[in-house]
């Protein structure tokens, strides 16, 4: 098992910043380094499936799983990692938001679990490159969030959902 968590600053509010996170789309390919394919259709009100793919360690991985809204600040993943075809690990992923006075810190805690003996050593191994990886997507959002803040002026409103996750779950508010 690997498990580690990421967080990042970003100067937006935390509405903004999670409403930003949440609107999922096909069309986000380009958001994170190394995508070549994202995929996301909506289950329900509050959830979502997603698939990427992805190159790590030399070979593609899709991964395949659900997003829950699960409060106004904080989401969950969990899904599985498929290679060649099998199953090769199951991931869970807790998301929050928190306040900060220069903007927002979003907190995530990953969990990596594999499935056979060879994919747990693999992925013990992999620990700090799944880190690493996970730190520089969490900047290049950053980076993009910020600037649509900038981009919509001191009284910015929240993005509208395309195939993303509303504002808040029901009842929430």
């Amino acid at each position: 098992m690997v498990s580690f968590r990421v967080t990042q600053q970003i100067h937006a509010p935390p509405p903004f910043v999670v409403d930003w996170w949440l609107d999922y789309s096909s069309d986000d390919v380009e958001l994170t380094p190394g995508l070549s394919r994202r995929k996301v259709e909506r289950i329900d009100e509050n959830r979502i499936h997603l698939s990427t793919t992805a190159e790590f360690g030399g070979r593609l991985r899709t991964t395949d799983g659900t997003v829950s809204r699960t409060g106004p600040r904080s989401w969950h993943m969990t899904g599985h990692v498929v290679s060649n075809g099998f199953v090769v690990s199951t991931l869970q992923t807790s998301y929050s938001v928190e306040p900060r006075p220069e903007g927002s810190c979003v907190i995530a805690d990953f969990e990596f679990v594999g499935r056979a003996f060879g994919w747990r050593l693999a992925l013990a191994f992999s620990g700090y490159a799944l880190k690493s990886r996970q730190r520089r997507a969490f900047r290049d959002y950053a980076r993009a969030i910020e600037r649509d803040f900038a981009a919509r002026g001191a009284s910015p409103s929240s993005p509208p959902p395309r195939d993303g996750l509303p504002a808040a779950p029901v009842g929430a508010r």
